[in-house]
């Protein structure tokens, strides 16, 4: 009988060691491909700082489908706003919208609502591409999360919060989509990223979102361009693009970025 026991013991074991080798398998190609994405904050950076702009008339003239004449008061009155962004890479970002000194009353209610759906589509956007510079959308694996083969590619899985997350990379370990869904919300989004020095930065995102997860699908693309600032890729162009709603297009400049005080003192450190 004992020797039955054991028996069986070691045909479960031996059964289980394929599945055991694939998962350690998947849970070492997910640590190597984490270095191969762009992730500044770990080369210290911690937020950055942008003047914003707009080109309204462009903007206006799309969302009313004909051109908007130059001497137009709506547009008038917005080529006085000052815009600029900030983003700490982390918690999110947002858009600082100042105001001209006199707004006519006919205009305020129009101004604020400009003012809030620019708002909610940079903090949106922030929100989103922060995960990709800060290496959560592609993670190192530990407890939280369950890697397992897919095909010649990796599935991740994880929860937290009353919110699940399920990812999916290909044979080259490249991240091919990503589904969230909360109580509030469904997202799956389709990331495209390009090749640089640095690594893989993402370039665009096409996102399939549900709010709440029963209702009908909104398709949302942001498309990003880079420029280096000091040694680190921030965005100078984002193009929000919402499906039967609208395009707007935002260029950054004069961008400054705050960095780590460890990664000054590397950079300043004498090589030996």
């Amino acid at each position: 009988m004992l020797g039955k026991n054991l028996l069986l013991l070691a045909l479960v074991f031996l059964s289980a060691m394929p599945l055991l080798a694939q998962d350690k398998e998947a849970h070492d190609r997910l640590v190597a491909a984490h270095a191969q994405y762009y992730t500044p904050t770990a080369s210290g950076l911690k937020s950055f700082q942008c003047e914003a702009s707009i080109d309204w008339k462009a903007m206006l003239s799309r969302f009313a489908g004909t051109d908007i004449p130059d001497d137009n008061p709506a547009l008038k009155l917005l080529q006085t706003v000052h815009l600029s962004v900030t983003d700490d890479l982390h918690a999110g970002g947002s858009l600082q919208w100042t105001n001209p000194a006199e707004i006519p009353n006919e205009r305020k209610a129009g101004l604020q609502q400009m003012q809030d759906g620019l708002q909610t589509s940079v903090v949106g956007f922030f929100q989103s591409w922060n995960a990709y510079m800060n290496g959560r959308m592609v993670p190192f694996p530990d407890r939280t999360v369950t890697v397992t083969p897919s095909g010649t590619g990796v599935h991740l899985s994880g929860s937290a919060k009353n919110t699940t997350f399920d990812e999916d990379f290909d044979k080259n370990m490249l991240l091919t989509q990503a589904l969230v869904v909360s109580p509030s919300l469904k997202v799956l989004a389709t990331p495209t990223f390009k090749a640089t020095p640095d690594g893989l930065v993402v370039s665009s995102v096409l996102s399939q979102v549900h709010q709440p997860p029963d209702a009908p699908e909104i398709d949302a693309t942001y498309r990003i361009e880079y420029a280096k600032v000091e040694s680190y890729q921030i965005p100078s162009r984002v193009i929000f693009d919402v499906k039967n709603a609208g395009l707007i297009e935002i260029g950054f400049s004069s961008c400054k970025v705050t960095v780590a005080d460890w990664a000054i003192s590397k950079k300043a450190a004498p090589t030996l």
